[in-house]
């Protein structure tokens, strides 16, 4: 087990509705490559929406990840709190295992002062279910995830026929409806509204409130090197004299022993100075830089979305162009209809 002090966060969405949520003893599960870290989601609520006044559930990154991507498909358009940044090496570490436990407190805290998000059946879920219950969360998440997909055609290959006579039905389905989609791509006009403008100038500000944050963390990260450095540095200092003193007679080794004694309280309180730092600077410097990415996403999702819209109308303004061509036609009226 290893130790960490978990942070309580009250949050009150709602006058009167109370819902707290901390994440605490981080425990290393397994061992070889199958190994990961398992944290204690614990929470305390008065809402209606859960079961219990109090509860605990056991999860791990993976776990934080999932709910991370409901959330931003169960929301579209919302700024889902970020995630810290997976890792491979060094990911056991008790100074990188605590740093992520705070992260990850911080990003459920975050959502649950989220009007939208914390209303999620997906964030419910992942609070106050069980092992199984989450799973069977999971797989209902991705059958539902493939029934949403669009299809790629709406050419039906028939059933009947060599397998040549099928693949060729097929492929030429295929051709036609990519076609098609880059006929409507073409011709598809994206208006620009006055909205766009102002989200346009927003994005601009992001970026570049991005790179200047990125700057900070950068240099942030330059001087806690060069303060843990300081503090190996103190620490190599005390144990020289600690080793000078034992090869000297008294009084003087009693000098040296001391003055190593007073070098490690040193590079102990040094230590702990960059470990507050890092707490209270660089980690808030570097969920910011998470944020701004996360708002990026958010508006790259609405272009994309209206780019869609744009080519849906683009596709259907020809449909009706090949119907009303074909609807003059004698014995054409079945491919007017299909054309619709």
């Amino acid at each position: 087990m290893m130790d960490s002090q978990a942070h309580v966060g009250p949050t009150e969405s709602t006058e009167g509705q109370v819902l707290t949520i901390t994440v605490s003893d981080p425990k290393k599960e397994s061992e070889g490559m199958n190994s990961y870290v398992s944290y204690k989601v614990n929470t305390a609520t008065n809402r209606e929406e859960f079961s219990y006044g109090q509860f605990g559930v056991i999860r791990r990154y993976s776990d934080f990840a999932w709910l991370s991507d409901r959330l931003a498909r169960d929301v579209p358009g919302a700024i889902v709190p970020p995630l810290p940044d997976k890792a491979v090496v060094g990911r056991f570490g008790a100074d990188f295992v605590e740093s992520r436990r705070r992260q990850l407190e911080r990003f459920l805290q975050q959502t649950a002062e989220h009007e939208e998000l914390s209303k999620s059946h997906y964030f419910q879920t992942f609070l106050q279910a069980d092992d199984a219950g989450l799973l069977n969360a999971k797989a209902e998440a991705k059958v539902q995830e493939k029934l949403n997909e669009p299809r790629r055609n709406n050419t039906q290959v028939p059933g009947d026929g060599t397998l040549a006579t099928r693949v060729g039905a097929w492929l030429e389905g295929s051709v036609a409806s990519l076609s098609a989609s880059m006929q409507a791509s073409q011709t598809a006009h994206v208006p620009q509204t006055s909205e766009d403008e102002i989200l346009e100038s927003e994005l601009a500000h992001v970026a570049n409130l991005e790179a200047q944050t990125q700057n900070v963390s950068k240099h942030a990260q330059t001087l806690a090197k060069r303060n843990r450095d300081v503090a190996n540095g103190l620490f190599e200092f005390g144990l020289a004299f600690t080793l000078l003193g034992q090869t000297e007679h008294a009084p003087l080794n009693d000098a040296l022993t001391k003055l190593g004694s007073c070098a490690d309280q040193l590079s102990l309180l040094a230590t702990e100075h960059v470990a507050r730092e890092d707490a209270a600077f660089r980690d808030p410097v570097d969920d910011q830089i998470r944020h701004l990415a996360s708002v990026k996403a958010a508006l790259g999702q609405r272009q994309k979305h209206k780019h869609a819209v744009a080519l849906a109308e683009a596709d259907l303004s020809q449909r009706k162009q090949a119907a009303a061509k074909l609807a003059g036609r004698p014995g054409a009226e079945g491919r007017a209809v299909a054309a619709e």
